[in-house]
């Protein structure tokens, strides 16, 4: 009987990640965005993709895996406003999420809107939303080195990445979803 409910749930249910609403203020230049943060052109330094007092987050991961570079900050991302989380993601070198649990997070999608390179473990749905994005890097292991390794690659794209087309070739864009969610209930009619 549990087999039978759980194909029709199957027939009758859609995923539908949340979806990443694109603005203006994401297309910043990191120039510009360090010059409204006052942070030098020459700096490095990484966002981590959460609070450091977050267990879950594994704070201890991405703190070792940026001390096997120099000249490095890592910048936890806590305590922002929307339009100051765009310009820290607009000013990254990039994003470094290092979770020992996720789904779809939002952050790699906000991050992706922001052109923001981003390197993370294979955690949740990241691998398959960036996939296809320069400058993103998913470390299947959770190896500090291994992680070092791909911030390296990161740490070295120019410019912003495709992130924000990749949002929108995946229909993951406010109004896409949105879209989506209506033809979903409409379909049930």
């Amino acid at each position: 009987p549990n087999s039978l409910i759980a194909n029709r749930l199957k027939k009758r249910s859609t995923l539908l990640p949340c979806g990443v609403n694109l603005t203006d203020d994401q297309l910043t230049s990191r120039a510009e965005a360090r010059q409204a943060l006052g942070i030098a052109d020459d700096a490095k330094f990484v966002l981590f993709a959460g609070a450091f007092d977050n267990a879950v987050k594994d704070a201890p991961l991405a703190q070792e895996a940026v001390s096997f570079a120099s000249n490095l900050i890592l910048q936890e991302l806590r305590g922002f406003s929307r339009a100051e989380v765009n310009l820290w993601m607009c000013a990254a070198n990039c994003l470094l999420l290092t979770s020992k649990t996720e789904g779809s997070p939002q952050v790699i999608k906000e991050a992706m809107a922001c052109g923001c390179p981003i390197v993370s473990v294979d955690v949740g749905d990241v691998a398959e939303r960036v996939s296809g994005v320069e400058g993103c890097y998913v470390v299947r292991t959770r190896e500090p080195k291994n992680i070092a390794e791909a911030l390296q690659k990161a740490l070295a794209h120019v410019g912003k990445t495709n992130g924000r087309e990749r949002i929108r070739e995946m229909g993951l864009s406010n109004d896409q979803v949105a879209e989506q969610l209506i033809a979903i209930y409409q379909s049930l009619g």
